[in-house]
């Protein structure tokens, strides 16, 4: 394990253009610590690009596949690719950082992250956003020792900690996960992780939600359309306007949605069909300073050697 902060991220090919622009995000606002992305299915391209970056690493997820298999059934069968299970595996099978924020690959920072959580990290809080409610019942309380109850869901998708004081908790929320028989009772990563929090009552440090985490509120807010963008040489943000405060990061509802706003392709076989779908079930789902954001970050040559757009996809 090193010492210090650092972030992870995990994408494969239909995420790379978001995982890009959180990149170069991340870096515009301040942020200079290690960023790992965990890699379950880049093109050799992609790998390379993002290697490119200063301070980023990318993280194979093929030798924890081959290592891990369920625990409770006979079978071979790995539980690294169910249920999004590869953010906690990918986590504790490197142990990078004492200290960490995650997010999801279509997570888009809007500041940077070490400089507003790591406080909060340090007080020893979970820290993500709520994200509606839990009934943990009789099963789950004979599966995992829960006690049956209604509990505030957090979104494992936007979530930070401390290993020092958090580690147990992480490696159990791995380690449910290699049970098959029951592991829908917890709905994939974010059940099993807010199970383990409910079992043990750890608190649940939320942030507000419309500026932190939009996922339940990306349609609403784009109705709305009261964002705005804030143009300054050294500060793009984006507001919201009711609540007169910074957007401090944006979670797509469809994790395609943003990119297929600014026209790019997150859907990479050769399907016109699916495409088009996927572009016109995008449009208008975000605030227009949210669109112009991502497009303005994709493609920032601040960092690294900028993309192209050829057509629909993304080229060097």
């Amino acid at each position: 394990m090193q010492s210090g902060y650092g972030i992870y991220t995990v994408g494969d090919d239909n995420f790379f253009a978001g995982i890009v622009a959180a990149i170069n995000a991340l870096k515009y606002y301040g942020y200079a610590g290690p960023i790992a992305v965990i890699d379950i299915g880049f093109e050799p391209w992609m790998k390379k690009y993002l290697r490119g970056f200063a301070n980023v690493t990318v993280l194979d997820i093929e030798p924890i596949k081959k290592q891990v298999r369920f625990t409770d059934v006979d079978s071979d069968e790995s539980p690294v690719m169910k249920g999004w299970a590869y953010k906690a595996f990918g986590i504790v099978y490197y142990d990078l950082f004492e200290k960490w924020t995650f997010i999801d690959g279509d997570y888009l920072p809007l500041c940077n992250l070490e400089k507003e959580l790591l406080p909060l990290i340090d007080e020893g809080f979970v820290i993500s956003t709520e994200d509606g409610t839990n009934y943990w019942g009789s099963d789950h309380e004979s599966a995992t020792g829960v006690i049956p109850g209604n509990y505030m869901n957090i979104n494992a998708g936007f979530l930070s900690l401390d290993m020092n004081v958090h580690g147990a908790l992480v490696h159990e929320w791995r380690n449910l996960m290699t049970r098959r028989k029951p592991f829908d009772l917890w709905y994939g990563d974010q059940g099993a992780l807010n199970i383990v929090l409910d079992k043990y009552q750890t608190e649940k440090f939320t942030l507000d939600k419309v500026l932190w985490n939009q996922t339940w509120l990306n349609n609403e807010m784009a109705r709305e359309n009261r964002c705005l963008l804030i143009r300054e040489p050294d500060d793009m943000h984006a507001w919201y306007e009711p609540k007169n405060a910074r957007i401090m990061g944006w979670h797509g509802a469809g994790w395609y949605k943003l990119w297929h706003q600014v026209g790019v392709d997150h859907y990479r076989k050769d399907n016109s069909e699916e495409r088009e779908k996927f572009y016109k079930e995008s449009q208008e789902k975000s605030p227009w300073p949210i669109v112009e954001l991502f497009r303005y970050f994709l493609f920032l040559d601040k960092f690294h050697t900028p993309l192209k757009k050829n057509e629909y996809l993304l080229t060097l």
